[in-house]
């Protein structure tokens, strides 16, 4: 046994190590890219049943929107006018009495 047959014997095991790492390697590759898609696929549906919600809310809520913001143009007008009428009361200083 010469030194060119363990040459060769360490290419060999080397070779066969370097298979047995990649066929490993893929294996475990191709099992994550499986959980990625169940992952993705399971996201998906969550973001369409999200989209269908809001469109519901939105189709409900539309009809109601003139009157919600009439009865928010009237409140702050209420608002506006009882500061007007408050500061009246307190004019020429500020007497606490």
């Amino acid at each position: 046994m010469d030194m060119a047959w363990f040459r060769d014997l360490s290419v060999t095991i080397l070779c066969f190590v370097t298979t047995f790492a990649l066929i490993f390697a893929s294996i475990l590759i191709y099992l994550l890219y499986r959980k990625a898609k169940s992952a993705l696929q399971l996201a998906e549906s969550a973001a369409k049943k999200a989209y269908d919600t809001v469109t519901v809310i939105q189709e409900f809520i539309r009809p109601l929107l003139p009157i919600i913001s009439l009865i928010q143009g009237i409140c702050s007008g209420l608002g506006g006018i009882s500061k007007i009428f408050s500061k009246g009361n307190n004019e020429g200083g500020n007497n606490n009495e």
